[in-house]
């Protein structure tokens, strides 16, 4: 169980980063690897961060559904999900969306 909270934990902040950082994670991929626009490379960014988001998602339900306890950290855990993946994958939507236009 304390793997699988470490891989929890891993998803969650690269899905954040992902989601969050975006727009400057485009503009690095642009100038320092192939020179796509960025506006694909935020899509991409945006894609890949709400993605793993649903894939903790089913990892938190898989938990939940063996009938296994939780323990204080898994329900702490839980909460602090369910608050920061819906504003991040919102606000990563949102940029996307101004970026295509």
């Amino acid at each position: 169980m304390a793997k699988m909270q470490w891989v929890l934990i891993g998803t969650v902040s690269l899905a954040t980063f992902f989601c969050v950082c975006g727009q400057g994670t485009a503009y690095f991929l642009n100038e320092h690897f192939v020179p796509v626009p960025p506006v694909y490379y935020l899509t991409g960014s945006t894609a890949f961060g709400i993605s793993l988001y649903l894939f903790t998602a089913f990892l938190l339900y898989g938990f939940r559904k063996n009938g296994e306890p939780l323990n204080q950290y898994l329900e702490m855990f839980l909460i602090l999900f369910f608050a920061a993946a819906p504003i991040a994958s919102f606000w990563a939507f949102f940029v996307t969306a101004m970026w295509w236009g």
